[in-house]
């Protein structure tokens, strides 16, 4: 029995089949008797002829009729699964099989009982689908094309356009733009379906996350050509992140749709079954969203803070679990995380100390729960021996108490008793001209009255490459030349505008405010909040004042860390390319104010200032699945030979590096498919060895499993027609799979009908006869 793509049409479509007839009888009760001789005998000449005449005219009504059969079958495109199919319709059907193979695809659905049967996952449940689909397509009559290809894969572009006209070709006979595809544009026979079989078991979930729509766009051209026989296979896990709002991916099936491909969305994480089989089992996931070094000096023996976030994705607020923490692969005590509420995060700190200088990793990990490749994530840190911060001053006596660079220096070196690893170094201004500020985590000026333009334009690159530089002013700071060679109206390193120093008076009828108030900043929030007593001891005489007409603009980044009683900036930040300028108003040493005798909110600022500054320089860039590793290098002081050590198995890739667009020497490493820590080591020319440490890890966002409704299916693929399947069940809601389309003999049909019709019709009418001249 034929079967039809589009059953509505037909069903609407046939009772215009009795247009002609309902026409024929109209035209019968619009006739009136009228009688005159000369058509008597008319009527007997008519009688004579008058079977052979209803004979036509009721075989031209149904060759009419006919007519408007074949139209509606046409609109309903009819098939047929039997060998009548194959002789009368195409014999060939392409099935084009695309797997979601997200890491979400080893979202856990349903465990057995025995501890040796593994559990069925999304990515299980779609491969079995697949089997199943290849045993009917081996017993099915005429030749089925198979392909199958992974969204991992397919979603990246290729050089070459994909080849359509292949009639059969196995799997080590691809073509090299063809190698995307785990099995492409195979006739299944029982004689390959073996080897079909293995391909599909030894399909496992990627590390990367969900890229339907470059994927469809990459197989559509194997449909080029196809009359509408072609069945495209989605087997998806409908996460609602990517098919909410998924106008790209109706976008990218509308010209499949439009050819008449038959598309079949097919849902491998349903789990209305799996709510029954384990009913204690929820949705919920937890995910390592982030892990991040907040602070501190990456230096041996110096302990670092780090903090990490975890997202509970689930409508149930989750259990109380055991952070898992590992140094260098070393287990250290871990670290509980308490009950997280639906969609909400906690944030985890904990502070690790390295003994050894180089590269060390920092890895966490959450217990098993539904999704596994979420529950661990991996951060590196370069340790040496001891920072160096620059600091510049004037002042010939560095050892005076009433000098400046005293006071910062011992904040930011107190001693052996509490090692920070900085290690300041003091220089006058020339030398900003002279080193190489690249080397130095954060560079601080201290009371200088005024910098030439050799001196500034290294400060300012210095800080438009991600350096951090502090300024603090005094009786020595010429403020006009501020304004004029570093704020330059906003485009200077420096941060507000200056119009001379003055006293801070006394507040009349509020003495016992405080002089100065913490904002909400990072760098001072261990001292925000309620009012806190070192900073009320603190009490500023004098200050730098910022002109009264300055108004930042709102895109500026302009941000106070500290204020005044009467509401002035203290101490402001402003961001520079990709480092910072920071401005105190006032001076280090207890010149205008008390605040660095004897207090320890000032060692605890400056430390935290420093640590905020040079985070800048230390941020470790993010690397997520799939995107590349960019080593840069010294032309002519390092070598061009670099070997990554790629994970599971430290397996060795050898690559040359060669100039980037912008001019560097840099070595690319496209292959980051696997989470894990990434080693590169090459040799500079003088033979010393190298080596750099970083960590890929997986996008987080693909740990939110929820899906997307059913019934909202149709709304985010307007305009597609698709059939909805499940993979848990291997026949659909229709039965086309494997058919014949008789698309084109239907057409066939029609037109001899069509011409039999015309010429029947031009028989039975009647023709004015011709004069001969």
């Amino acid at each position: 029995m034929p079967s039809f793509d589009f059953i509505t049409l037909l069903w609407w479509g046939l009772p215009l089949a009795a247009a002609p007839i309902v026409i024929h009888l109209i035209n019968l009760l619009r006739h009136r008797v009228v009688r005159w001789p000369a058509m008597e005998f008319l009527l007997a000449s008519q009688r004579k002829y008058r079977t052979r005449i209803l004979l036509r005219q009721l075989l031209l009504l149904l060759l009419r009729v006919l007519a408007i059969v074949g139209l509606v079958l046409l609109f309903a495109q009819p098939r047929w699964v039997t060998n009548l199919g194959s002789i009368l319709g195409s014999s060939r059907t392409r099935h084009v099989v695309l797997l979601d193979d997200s890491y979400s695809m080893g979202e856990v659905l349903r465990t057995e009982a025995s501890p040796d049967v593994p559990p069925t996952t999304a990515m299980t449940r779609g491969c079995t689908m697949i089997e199943r689909l290849l045993e009917e397509l081996v017993s099915t009559p005429g030749q089925q094309d198979f392909s199958l290809g992974l969204v991992s894969k397919l979603k990246q572009t290729s050089n070459k356009a994909s080849t359509t006209d292949q009639d059969s070709s196995s799997s080590s006979d691809k073509k090299p733009e063809d190698n995307r595809f785990d099995i492409y544009t195979e006739i299944i026979t029982p004689q390959n379906i073996d080897s079909a079989r293995i391909s599909v078991k030894k399909i496992r979930p990627s590390a990367s996350t969900t890229q339907i729509t470059p994927a469809i766009r990459n197989i559509t051209p194997l449909f080029s050509g196809d009359d509408g026989s072609g069945v495209l296979w989605l087997l998806t896990d409908l996460r609602k992140t990517d098919w909410a709002a998924s106008a790209d991916i109706a976008e990218a099936l509308k010209p499949l749709a439009d050819k008449g491909i038959e598309i079949h969305i097919v849902d491998t994480a349903t789990g209305d079954s799996d709510v029954n089989i384990l009913p204690n089992l929820s949705r919920s996931n937890l995910v390592v969203e982030r892990i991040e070094m907040i602070g501190g000096t990456p230096v041996a023996n110096v302990l670092l803070p780090w903090e990490v976030t975890i997202r509970n994705y689930s409508t149930s607020p989750s259990q109380q679990v055991s952070l898992a923490i590992q140094e260098d692969l070393l287990d250290r005590p871990g670290v509980q995380v308490d009950p997280i509420q639906p969609g909400d995060i906690a944030t985890i700190r904990f502070e690790s100390r390295f003994q050894n200088t180089g590269g060390h990793t920092v890895q966490v990990e959450l217990p098993a729960d539904r999704l596994l490749l979420d529950n661990q994530r991996t951060a590196t840190v370069e340790v040496v021996d001891e920072a160096e911060v620059l600091v510049i001053t004037t002042t010939t006596n560095r050892n005076s108490l009433d000098n400046d660079s005293f006071y910062l220096t011992t904040a930011l070196n107190p001693g052996t008793s509490a090692a920070t690893g900085l290690r300041p170094r003091v220089e006058p201004p020339k030398a900003l001209t002279t080193l190489d500020l690249n080397t130095f985590d954060s560079v601080w000026l201290l009371d200088v009255p005024r910098l030439d333009a050799t001196a500034i334009r290294p400060l300012e690159d210095y800080a438009r490459n991600g350096g951090g530089v502090v300024f603090f002013v005094g009786p020595n700071t010429d403020y006009k030349a501020i304004n004029d060679s570093m704020f330059r109206a906003g485009e200077g390193l420096f941060p507000v505008p200056l119009a001379g120093a003055v006293d801070l008076l006394k507040d009349q009828q509020n003495p016992n405010a405080p002089d100065i108030t913490a904002e909400d900043h990072p760098v001072v929030a261990i001292l925000s909040g309620r009012r806190n007593p070192f900073l009320d001891a603190v009490n500023i005489d004098r200050y730098m004042a910022v002109e009264r007409t300055y108004q930042p603009s709102a895109d500026s980044g302009l941000r106070r860390l500290l204020s005044l009683r009467n509401k002035n900036f203290l101490a402001v930040e402003k961001p520079f390319g990709k480092g910072m300028g920071v401005t105190f108003l006032s001076t280090a040493a207890p010149t205008w104010n008390n605040w660095a005798r004897n207090n320890p909110s000032w060692v605890v600022v400056i430390l935290e200032l420093e640590r905020h500054l040079a985070r800048l320089r230390r941020q470790y860039k993010t690397i997520l699945i799939g995107q590349p590793i960019e080593i840069d290098l010294e032309q002519g002081i390092d070598g061009v030979d670099i070997d990554f050590l790629l994970p599971p198995e430290n397996r060795i890739v050898h690559e040359v590096a060669s100039m980037s667009q912008d001019g560097n020497l840099a070595a690319v490493m496209d292959n980051t498919l696997e989470p894990g820590i990434y080693r590169a080591r090459w040799q500079t020319a003088a033979g010393v060895r190298q080596e750099w440490t970083g960590a890929v890890n997986i996008n987080p966002t693909e740990g939110n499993l929820e899906r997307l409704p059913i019934a909202e299916l149709p709304e985010s693929l307007p305009g597609i027609s698709f059939l909805y399947d499940r993979a848990d069940s291997l026949k659909p809601t229709n039965e086309n799979r494997g058919s014949s389309s008789l698309v084109r003999p239907v057409l066939f049909t029609l037109l001899i009908i069509l011409l039999c019709e015309q010429l029947l019709s031009y028989s039975v009418s009647y023709h004015r006869a011709h004069k001969k001249n």
